[in-house]
């Protein structure tokens, strides 16, 4: 996932930006900066996020909502937010609520991987935590999973129709239609592409 990362530098922080009770301009206003940030996708589920889908300021550690910052806060699809609300108190006292280390993109990488099958797992069998993130955050969701596939298949027959058989000629497909990155880390695998430019 490559929208868990946190920057130090955020306009968020610099502006003190918090998410209060009552305060709908505000927190609309949060939203949109946390949008910008992770570049238009939901943070949880890698989809790119359309003008008609509803998106919730979510808070990753429940117990501190109110009394959190910007480290605590991801923009996220209503849906994705409810999957993960289920689980709040499963995992109230799980360590990744203390270590973050999926904010740090590298270790994130290093820790969890997503695979030719379709789905994302730890990549230490003994990684508990990592483990728990995953399903803490549904990434393996089976309606998620199906959406991937889906959506990775349906790609797949546009590239062939269309002749699209060298990187440059994808590259240029997403290029102009953004909107079909969803699921930006499995069409990178899939596709043995590299589209960083598009989504930082």
């Amino acid at each position: 996932m490559k929208f868990l990362g946190k920057n130090s530098d955020s306009e968020i922080l610099r502006a003190n930006i918090t998410y209060r009770k009552n305060a709908a301009p505000n927190n609309k206003r949060l939203k949109e900066m946390l949008l910008v940030e992770q570049m238009n996708f939901c943070a949880y589920t890698e989809k790119y996020i359309q003008e008609t889908d509803s998106v919730d300021v979510e808070h990753f550690d429940a117990s501190k909502k109110y009394e959190d910052d910007y480290y605590n806060y991801y923009a996220v699809l209503r849906h994705a937010n409810l999957v993960k609300i289920k689980k709040d108190n499963q995992y109230k006292n799980a360590t990744f609520l203390n270590t973050l280390f999926f904010q740090n993109e590298e270790e994130f990488k290093s820790r969890i991987e997503y695979l030719d099958d379709g789905f994302y797992e730890e990549i230490e069998e003994d990684d508990i935590e990592a483990k728990e993130l995953i399903d803490f955050l549904g990434f393996n969701e089976h309606s998620l999973y199906e959406q991937r596939r889906k959506h990775l298949k349906r790609i797949e027959a546009i590239f062939t129709a269309a002749g699209y058989n060298t990187v440059e000629q994808r590259k240029h497909y997403f290029t102009i239609h953004k909107e079909e990155l969803s699921f930006v880390t499995a069409i990178e695998t899939q596709f043995n592409l590299d589209l960083t430019e598009l989504y930082t």
